[in-house]
């Protein structure tokens, strides 16, 4: 049974997304937070799916369009990934606060600007129980300059070219099927300038700072052949110690994969990986 649409309503802001109920009673709820130029179907690419995954293992699972994607409202003024997590914590609050049966937490999924958004909120002591947090696809020493960008309105709006997909989002060939850019075409969005912005410049000099702040567990992963990050084990090594108040933090490259990891052959197995890190974070039964 596929996914179905969700709107949560918050005053004056509508934050839109995709959720997967779940069959198991005391399985965690999965919170996906997609990055930049994607809605939150990139975690539903047939082939390729997070929901799928989770679908087979029993998890609920909820993908949330990031403000000013999908049918979300759009962040007026300053545009941040602090604006986006403020307005997630809120979205996932109303999540909460519904009344979800048998679920004894939240872990949070971010991929990418998602994953910087992710922690953001893994940092800003949410009012509702947080398990832990599994980002990828986001570093804290960037290889591009955000200065070509800064002379454009903060909240222009730009489409990444297909070429721009193959050389930055995908990487190397024989990593994916090149069919996927035509499969996960619905899950492309427009993504403002602002986000780009900031991911190469304030997001670099903030993360230590966020990262400081996040008590639970973190997993996270760093493809081998990232486009926009430098991926080395010691990068890796370096990201995972800047979490010093989280109790436990996996962190690892994943070899044979590109940015957007859940679209390429390896995938499957880091999808593995997430639904099993957010597995053990619950006690067994008695």
């Amino acid at each position: 049974m596929p996914a179905h649409n969700i709107t949560l309503d918050l005053g004056d802001t509508r934050i839109t997304g995709m959720e997967e109920p779940g069959r198991r009673p005391g399985m965690p709820l999965l919170v996906c937070l997609p990055g930049g130029g994607y809605n939150a179907s990139y975690f539903d690419v047939a082939g390729y799916s997070l929901f799928d995954a989770a679908r087979r293992e029993g998890f609920p699972l909820v993908a949330l369009d990031r403000p000013g994607y999908g049918g979300s409202t759009a962040l007026t003024g300053e545009i941040s990934f602090c604006r986006n997590a403020q307005v997630l914590q809120g979205a996932i609050a109303e999540l909460w606060h519904r009344g979800l049966p048998d679920i004894p937490g939240i872990v949070l999924v971010g991929h990418s600007i998602g994953g910087a958004v992710a922690l953001h909120v893994a940092a800003g002591d949410p009012a509702w129980p947080l398990l832990g947090v599994s980002v990828s696809g986001i570093h804290h020493e960037t290889q591009r300059s955000n200065d070509g960008l800064r002379s454009q309105p903060p909240a222009t709006r730009i489409e990444f070219s297909r070429e721009h997909l193959l050389r930055f989002m995908y990487g190397p060939e024989g990593t994916y099927d090149p069919g996927v850019l035509d499969i996960a075409k619905h899950a492309e969005s427009p993504v403002p300038l602002a986000e780009l912005v900031e991911v190469a410049g304030d997001w670099c000099a903030d993360f230590a700072g966020v990262a400081a702040r996040v008590e639970v567990p973190v997993h996270y992963g760093l493809a081998e052949h990232d486009g926009f990050w430098p991926s080395s084990d010691e990068s890796v090594a370096a990201f995972g110690k800047a979490f010093t108040a989280a109790p436990s933090v996996t962190a690892r490259r994943i070899l044979g994969g590109g940015h957007n990891i859940d679209h390429h052959y390896a995938g499957a197995a880091f999808h593995r990986e997430q639904l099993d890190f957010a597995k053990g974070l619950i006690a067994p039964a008695p």
